[in-house]
């Protein structure tokens, strides 16, 4: 039988994230015919998040892990969960449940099928629907822009939080990212589309949380930073 993990990296996330593990997990016990664990990766929160998730887990022992992390970043987070995972395929959602969970079967089954190695839910694709504000759609529309003249990444929203891959792909491509923040995601599949591999863009519906803690001034020169180092050192090729 096929395993899927699911990562949620969450971030002082107590006012939600108890409802939303159990939300997910209802809707994949619902919806899935495969094995999953949900695996929610504690990022540094400083407020309740660790003990509300700690308390699930004790709940759904077999469905639920939880990795507790000091370090703030995305990436490291998807790192903790990913690279320790003997799943099939891993995947990962925004604790905060923006897409809509109907689209989790559209980037599992492609890569089932063996259609893609690396599927991305996209906000720029189709006629889904959702609520996003207009200086977060610039700022995105404008941040893939330069991805695609400068580093020549193909997919259209690179950094939403929505996605799935391959475990074994994902043990080779991880080691080469660089970037442990924000910049993981765009990193990891410039990696992978300069290294041949199949990414699928899969349209969702997706609502923002207006109550967010990201800063996005720091995610900007987060961004750059990482464009710019991609460009002087080049993209690293997987040797085997």
């Amino acid at each position: 039988m096929t395993r899927i993990d699911i990562v949620l990296p969450v971030y002082n996330g107590e006012r939600y994230i108890g409802e939303n593990i159990k939300k997910l997990h209802q809707w994949v016990k619902e919806n899935f015919d495969y094995e999953f664990v949900i695996i929610v990766v504690n990022n540094a929160s400083t407020d309740n998040t660790l003990n509300i998730a700690k308390k699930i887990e004790t709940e759904l022992p077999h469905e639920v892990k939880v990795i507790d992390i000091s370090q703030k970043g995305r990436g490291i987070a998807l790192r903790s969960g990913w690279e320790n995972s003997n799943a099939d395929i891993c995947a990962y959602i925004d604790s905060d449940l923006s897409a809509d969970l109907k689209h989790i079967s559209e980037i599992i089954n492609p890569i089932i099928k063996n259609e893609a190695d690396i599927c991305c839910g996209s906000r720029r694709l189709g006629d889904q629907g959702g609520k996003t504000t207009f200086s977060r759609g610039l700022m995105s529309w404008s941040y893939n822009f330069i991805l695609r003249r400068t580093l020549g990444l193909k997919i259209a929203d690179s950094q939403c939080g929505f996605k799935a891959i391959r475990t074994d792909i994902a043990n080779k491509i991880i080691p080469l990212v660089e970037n442990n923040g924000w910049f993981f995601d765009s990193e990891l599949l410039i990696i992978a589309q300069k290294n041949g591999f199949k990414i699928k863009a899969v349209p969702i519906k997706w609502v923002d949380d207006v109550k967010t803690t990201v800063i996005v001034p720091k995610i900007v020169r987060e961004f750059l930073n990482g464009i710019i180092r991609m460009r002087k050192n080049g993209i690293p090729k997987i040797l085997n």
